[in-house]
């Protein structure tokens, strides 16, 4: 930007947007990651989340949801536990490993308690079977979005 606020030939950055929660405050949008290698289930998934006003960023495996993770700017990230190559468990092991206070929320299509033990033994925060209805996915990451909130107080 020159002297007096004119764009010199530079691509403008877009500010984060905002949204309005019930009460009519400003909030800023929370990025949601969704790793499923089922496209249907991404774009499900997708939908819901931006319908109730967060930026739903999609991959569709294991590697691919890590290699977003390192980027940064994710808030809670949405885990399928089945798929191909890197499964859910090892790529919530990966994720914690890097960034230990991000939310993540495992999702199965298959309801084995003992993967969702394991899941949540490995950090995951949340857990729910697919398909799982607009409401629930919403106390989901509600709920998510206020552990990071407080982890983020503790340690400061």
């Amino acid at each position: 930007m020159g002297r007096h606020g004119e764009n010199l030939g530079r691509p403008a950055q877009e500010p984060p947007r905002k949204i309005s929660d019930r009460k009519g405050v400003g909030v800023m949008a929370k990025t949601v990651l969704i790793v499923d290698d089922d496209p249907t289930q991404r774009r499900l998934m997708q939908a819901v989340l931006e319908k109730q006003g967060h930026l739903a960023e999609t991959a569709e495996d294991g590697e691919a949801g890590l290699e977003r993770v390192k980027r940064g700017g994710v808030d809670v990230v949405m885990l399928d536990m089945v798929m191909p190559g890197m499964d859910g468990i090892e790529t919530l092991e990966a994720i914690k490993a890097r960034n230990p206070d991000l939310p993540v929320i495992v999702l199965t299509a298959h309801g084995g308690i003992e993967t969702v033990v394991k899941a949540m033994r490995a950090g995951a925060v949340d857990f729910f079977v697919k398909p799982a209805s607009p409401e629930r996915i919403a106390v989901s990451i509600r709920n998510a979005l206020k552990v990071k909130d407080l982890s983020g107080e503790v340690s400061r």
